[in-house]
């Protein structure tokens, strides 16, 4: 059995989708599982082995300059469908077209999907309603006709991974039979947990620093942090991380240099964010299961999130308090209740810390392949 699998884009070594299938694909053949991953180019930092590029490194700059993302996109699909072998199980992630999952449907291969976030029925419900309740013209993007086609999709796949609780919920609700969908998560990197003095210096400081990092937009919540946080009034700094969305902007920009809120423009060095930081905080209203999160326990960090944004990660009252992004009241309570209590961070973060290791890439991918040999293994034929 080769797991076959398809990411059409650039496969990034920082993040996004091209950087957790990468990681995935890397850990799941470490366990012993055969792979492949079709991609349309890749940075020098993410190569691999199982790497099947339309694009070769030395002629990337050139290529993009030639032809655009989607028609690379396109001339990946084609090589992707042109490469299987009898028992290959494909494995298809973002952006690669319903015409393909045709193609390998009518082929007779087993499909694997990667749902990265909800169902965008969900995304859609919760966005719409955001928008409305702020009085603004929903720009996310999401129409009745990408819903309809990610459901086609995913009525053509034989299974789904999941990366959250949350993730599944929404397949679920959007009809995809439970006995298809095979929940995970994504993971973190080895030389991305902090080491033990690193975590240890922050007793000392008298002054604690929050943190959000992510797109600064309404689909995260960040709107809503900022009006907790001032409401919260506590001693200390909160620092957004992350590029400003355009739609956002007078929802943000007021807070900026007040209320010791500061805004730190997207940053590939997270670790130093981290280094400096107390506490994550993260309101989102829509999520899949976000990486940062991951981060945030390889830095041994308490978190406030709400159910998205711990992406089934933090237990509340175990490595992090959750609330329901809306719920005011008590995300208030919880950041006074997390600044001002140092046993109480102290024991979060200890929990956190050991719970790194849960999420490493490789145990991660070898779950994953138990799991898809599991299900296969109980495969009606």
């Amino acid at each position: 059995m080769r797991i076959n699998t398809i990411c059409p884009i650039n496969i990034s070594s920082l993040g996004g989708p091209g950087y957790a299938c990468n990681q995935l694909l890397e850990a799941m053949a470490a366990s012993g599982a055969e792979v492949n991953l079709f991609g349309a180019s890749c940075d020098i930092g993410a190569r691999k082995s199982f790497h099947c590029l339309s694009i070769p490194l030395w002629a990337k700059p050139l290529g993009y300059r030639a032809f655009s993302e989607d028609a690379w996109g396109k001339y990946t699909e084609w090589r992707y469908r042109r490469s299987f072998k009898k028992q290959d199980i494909a494995y298809i992630w973002n952006f690669t077209s319903i015409e393909t999952y045709r193609a390998i449907k009518s082929a007779g291969h087993i499909i694997l999907a990667e749902n990265v976030n909800t169902h965008q029925a969900t995304s859609k419900a919760i966005l719409e309603k955001e928008y409305h309740r702020l009085g603004l013209r929903p720009t996310h993007g999401i129409d009745e006709e990408s819903i309809a086609l990610e459901s086609a999709k995913l009525d053509l796949a034989d299974y789904v991974f999941s990366p959250s609780g949350e993730v599944s919920q929404s397949l679920t609700v959007a009809g995809v039979p439970t006995e298809k969908i095979l929940q995970s998560s994504y993971g973190i990197e080895p030389n991305k947990i902090l080491l033990p003095e690193e975590i240890a210096s922050r007793s000392q400081r008298t002054e604690l620093t929050a943190v959000f990092c992510g797109r600064i937009g309404i689909r995260k919540g960040v709107h809503l942090l900022l009006e907790y946080w001032v409401k919260a009034d506590v001693k200390g700094k909160l620092k957004l991380v992350g590029n400003i969305e355009p739609s956002a902007k007078h929802l943000v920009e007021p807070y900026l240099g007040k209320h010791n809120i500061e805004h730190v423009p997207f940053t590939n060095n997270l670790k130093s964010v981290y280094l400096d930081a107390d506490v994550l905080l993260l309101p989102s209203l829509e999520e899949g299961s976000p990486l940062v999160t991951y981060l945030a326990l390889g830095a041994g960090l308490p978190s406030i999130v709400s159910p998205m944004g711990g992406g089934g990660v933090i237990g509340d009252g175990q490595e992090g308090l959750i609330a329901e992004p809306h719920d005011a009241d008590k995300w208030v309570s919880a950041i006074r209740k997390l600044f001002s209590d140092a046993e109480l961070r102290s024991r979060l973060a200890n929990n956190a810390y050991r719970k790194a290791e849960v999420y490493l890439w490789s145990n991660v991918g070898r779950r994953r392949v138990e799991l898809l040999q599991a299900s296969l293994a109980n495969r009606p034929d």
